[in-house]
């Protein structure tokens, strides 16, 4: 049976674009399409897709909240996150409400796939592009080698500070800061400063405890 996506995004064109590329595999049926946060919850009641993929900043309802609503009404739909924006707080609100993962509007067409296949199949999967929030609670901050002065930078992002104002929390220079992520992103082995964000999450950062 093909796995039956609903596509929440608000650019009519890269909507299209996900559509018709997601629909020239055998395995998947593209049921629905949705505007915006609210078209996304009723579409999803209305045909209860296996997979959705959400974008982030949308318009009336936005991705974290419209996923929420869906996960209290369709526990069975997986969620992943989309998007191209820097939105540390959001991307972690969502991954702490159970959706599957985050993934980059820049992933490959071929690697969307994979995700979206073995997301499906309740299987574990590495990506550069897809922040996955299954973390096994046995890894923590030891295994990927942080120091305190890194771990006190992830925790400041998670709580959603930009550069200047961790300089300012730390008192150190904005440059020093921008080193610190520098060797947090090689690290954790993520690309940008959300994907570290959510890893902070996933470490327990927010809360202010860390596995």
């Amino acid at each position: 049976m093909p796995i039956k996506i609903l596509i929440a995004e608000d650019q009519r064109l890269l909507r299209q674009c996900f559509k018709d590329a997601l629909e020239s595999e055998s395995d998947i049926n593209v049921v629905a399409t949705a505007a915006d946060g609210r078209e996304a919850v009723l579409a999803a009641e209305r045909h209860k897709p296996d997979i959705i993929l959400m974008d982030l900043a949308m318009p009336n309802l936005d991705g974290v909240s419209a996923s929420k609503i869906i996960q209290e009404r369709l526990g069975n739909s997986k969620t992943l996150i989309l998007s191209l924006h820097d939105e540390s707080m959001k991307v972690s609100g969502a991954m702490r409400m159970g959706v599957k993962g985050f993934i980059s509007k820049d992933v490959d067409f071929e690697e969307l796939v994979r995700i979206i296949r073995a997301v499906h199949k309740g299987e574990a999967i590495n990506s550069p592009f897809l922040v996955d929030q299954r973390i096994n609670e046995e890894k923590g901050i030891a295994i990927y080698k942080l120091t305190e002065r890194e771990v006190e930078v992830l925790r400041l992002l998670v709580r959603g500070l930009n550069n200047n104002e961790i300089a300012e929390k730390l008192c150190v220079s904005e440059q020093t800061v921008k080193k610190e992520f520098v060797t947090i992103f090689n690290r954790l082995g993520v690309r940008n400063r959300t994907q570290a964000a959510v890893m902070g999450v996933q470490l327990g950062l927010l809360d202010g405890a860390a596995y």
